[in-house]
């Protein structure tokens, strides 16, 4: 055999050029490839609508579960001041809990005049009670605003999973409600049994206005006395804009615990918190407060700060609770306390040029009064603002009255029991 000859050496340069330039164009492309995930990563974690909340990121596919984050309520809904009697009232009323009756005391009480009043709910208008459908109906009746409240995210979220758990014959849970930080609790069987009882109790139309509530309504100014007044169920995280208020801690926030403050926020002396479901930290409302004060001490010293009235509901256990820059109004109908609203009204055109006495101070039960001295000071401005309430009868489910029964029957044995022994 003879001896194979190499190629050319033009041969050898140009297959030796060409592997070069394959190597080039894959080292390119996997450098290229990095970039593009780098970037997607970053954006990911830096981008503020992205880390916003669960809804900013994660759209639930039920209708029931994607309400608006912010509404409007429209400026001719508002008292004018020094307006008189016949001026727009506000009307704001806490959780009702499908306490109708309750309600309507309260409307009657309060001298509701449909030409005239603008009726809105702090959230948590059903679910406990015995007539949440009827509540609703008597809200639509009376055109009135309102705000989603964590039973009505409840209800809604319950009705959603069943809903979607019949079309999908599965049990993934993909219309579930809005979590904190974007998990889902897992849920109690007992208490999902009831929210979903609840909702089946509505018809598709009390659903469907419910859905729509936003999760904060921007009530406007009232008057320059009490600067911006929101109405939000549970709280606000205090010098965070309205836009990146997480709507978890809207509905469900009770307190606020110790944490680092954002590089965004607008004062960072009172947001160095995060807002908690539980008691531990200090009451939002608290925060909120001093945060609205130094706002004013600022606008003293000449520098132009927004400051935000916050009405709000869901505590139950604390009760009314009145500051000077947030108002809650949860005082426990459900559970046989009081169902209160905060009166929002125009003093007589007379008032303009002469002092006022402002009404008596407002309690409820001793608790939750509205200082004389702010009443008078906000009717210099003209309007004025007091609470009214009424009694509720405890709204008692049938488990509820099961497990005080068994109580009594248990109480009687042992009388019973102790008695037979007293008398050997």
């Amino acid at each position: 055999m003879g001896r194979r000859e190499p190629p050319p050496v033009g041969t050898q340069r140009r297959n030796i050029s060409e592997h070069q330039t394959l190597r080039r164009v894959l080292i390119t492309l996997v450098a290229v490839l990095t970039i593009v995930n780098i970037a997607l990563i970053w954006y990911r974690y830096s981008n503020p609508s992205y880390l916003l909340s669960p809804m900013a990121h994660e759209t639930p596919k039920s209708p029931f579960m994607n309400p608006p984050l912010l509404a409007s309520l429209p400026p001719s809904a508002l008292p004018k001041p020094h307006g008189g009697p016949n001026s727009p009232r506000l009307i704001i009323i806490g959780d009702v809990h499908g306490q109708l009756s309750a309600l309507g005391a309260l409307l009657k009480k309060v001298g509701f005049s449909a030409a005239r009043d603008q009726v809105i709910f702090t959230g948590d208008m059903v679910n406990k009670g015995p007539d949440s459908g009827g509540v609703i109906d008597r809200a639509r009746e009376i055109a009135a605003w309102g705000v989603r409240g964590n039973h009505e995210e409840r209800v809604l979220g319950a009705w959603a999973r069943a809903e979607e758990k019949s079309q999908s014959h599965s049990h993934t849970e993909k219309g579930g409600s809005i979590g904190k930080k974007g998990k889902e609790k897992e849920k109690d069987p007992k208490t999902e049994a009831q929210d979903y009882a609840t909702a089946a109790s509505l018809t598709p139309t009390q659903r469907s206005w419910l859905a729509k509530l936003p999760i904060i309504l921007q009530v406007g100014t009232v008057s320059p006395y009490f600067g911006d007044v929101l109405v939000v169920h549970a709280g606000l995280a205090p010098g965070a804009i309205l836009e990146k208020q997480d709507p978890w801690a809207a509905m469900n926030m009770r307190t606020l615990l110790p944490s680092t403050p954002p590089p965004e926020s607008s004062d960072t002396a009172a947001t160095r918190y995060t807002p908690s479901e539980g008691r531990e930290g200090r009451p939002w409302a608290e925060v909120w407060d001093e945060a609205q004060r130094r706002k004013e001490v600022d606008e003293q010293k000449g520098t132009k700060r927004v400051r935000q009235t916050v009405v709000y509901g869901h505590d139950a256990k604390a009760g009314l609770s009145i500051r000077r820059y947030a108002f809650g109004l949860d005082s426990g109908c459900v559970k046989g306390g009081e169902l209160t609203a905060l009166v929002f009204e125009a003093t007589d055109p007379a008032s303009a040029s002469t002092s006022v006495s402002p009404p008596e101070e407002q309690t409820s039960d001793g608790k939750g009064a509205i200082p004389v001295h702010e009443q008078a000071e906000a009717a210099k401005h003209g309007i004025i603002h007091r609470l009214v309430s009424v009694r509720c009868e405890a709204a008692v489910s049938d488990d509820e009255k099961g497990g005080k029964k068994d109580k009594k029957d248990k109480d009687k044995s042992k009388e019973k029991k102790e008695g037979k022994e007293k008398k050997k």
